[in-house]
């Protein structure tokens, strides 16, 4: 396959992924434009106050300060996706059940 071929072919992929996800897309332009995907999000997007503290607890403060958030919790050092949502809020966390868990690290909007 040569050079032209392929580009144009690469051409059509992104053609194809911008109009059946437009708000990917958005999102990408918006970041090329020097704006950051945080900015396209609504209400409170970080809660560096809650590291150190029991999961449970996060959990209940995210989703109070920020009703339009899901939040899910992980066990530090789990693979996860690299993909950015306004609607999910991770909160990682050392410790096993039955122990306490607590916050391993802030919990942010991505």
């Amino acid at each position: 396959m040569n050079r032209v071929t392929l580009a144009g072919s690469i051409l059509a992929c992104a053609t194809v992924v911008a109009a059946l996800f437009p708000a990917t897309a958005g999102a990408a332009a918006a970041e090329g434009a020097g704006t950051h995907p945080t900015t396209l999000c609504t209400g409170k997007q970080a809660w560096p106050e809650l590291e150190g503290a029991d999961v449970h607890e996060a959990v209940a403060t995210v989703e109070r300060e920020n009703p339009a958030v899901t939040t899910v919790v992980v066990p530090e050092g789990s693979a996860v996706t690299m993909d950015f949502r306004c609607d999910r809020v991770r909160v990682f966390h050392e410790g096993d059940t039955p122990a306490p868990l607590t916050v391993s690290r802030p919990p942010q909007v991505g």
